[in-house]
C-alpha cells in the first residue's frame, strides 16, 4: 500500500505545472552579456536609450506587474534592480512589455532587431518622462526610422 501511495504522489507531482523561471532574474542574468556587446548597439539607439533612468513595467504571464529600475550610461546598463510598484525615483523613461515579448527578446539570436521589431509592433511601449526626454525620444525615433529606411 505504501508503494502505491508513493507512486501516486510522484505521479501527481509530475502533473503539477512547473513554475516558470522568474523573468526579472532571467533579465538580470543577461545584463552582463548585453554590456559585453553594448559597443555594437547602433548610435541612434544609444541616443534613444543610452543615458536614462528607466522604469520597466513587465506584465507576467500570470497577469502580475513587476517593476525594474534600470539605469543606462553611454549605452551600458549600470543599475538593474527590481523595485516595488510605489518606489519613487526620477525615471526619465517608462518602458512597458509583457513577459512573452521580453522572453522572445532575451532568448533571440538577434535581440537588437527583436527589440526594434517589438517596439515597431507596439509590443513594447516607451513613454518618455518630461520635456527633455520627450524631445530626445522623438528625435531618436525619427533617426531610427530613417536609418532603417536606408538599411543601417
Amino acid at each position: 500500500m505504501k508503494k502505491i501511495l508513493v507512486i501516486l504522489m510522484l505521479f501527481a507531482a509530475m502533473l503539477i505545472p512547473v513554475a516558470s523561471a522568474d523573468i526579472v532574474d532571467d533579465m538580470d542574468n543577461k545584463v552582463n552579456e548585453y554590456n559585453q556587446n553594448a559597443e555594437y548597439v547602433p548610435s541612434y539607439l544609444k541616443s534613444l536609450l543610452g543615458d536614462e533612468v528607466i522604469k520597466l513595467v513587465i506584465v507576467t504571464d500570470e497577469g502580475d506587474e513587476r517593476y525594474v529600475k534600470a539605469i543606462t550610461e553611454d549605452g551600458y546598463i549600470t543599475t538593474f534592480e527590481e523595485v516595488d510598484e510605489g518606489t519613487e525615483f526620477d525615471a526619465t523613461m517608462i518602458v512597458g512589455a509583457n513577459e512573452a515579448t521580453v522572453r522572445t527578446i532575451i532568448n533571440s539570436g538577434d535581440p537588437l532587431n527583436e527589440f526594434i521589431s517589438a517596439k515597431d509592433n507596439g509590443e513594447i511601449v516607451i513613454e518618455p518622462v518630461g520635456l527633455v526626454s520627450t524631445v530626445k525620444y522623438t528625435v531618436g525615433n525619427v533617426v531610427m526610422k530613417v536609418s532603417s529606411f536606408f538599411g543601417f
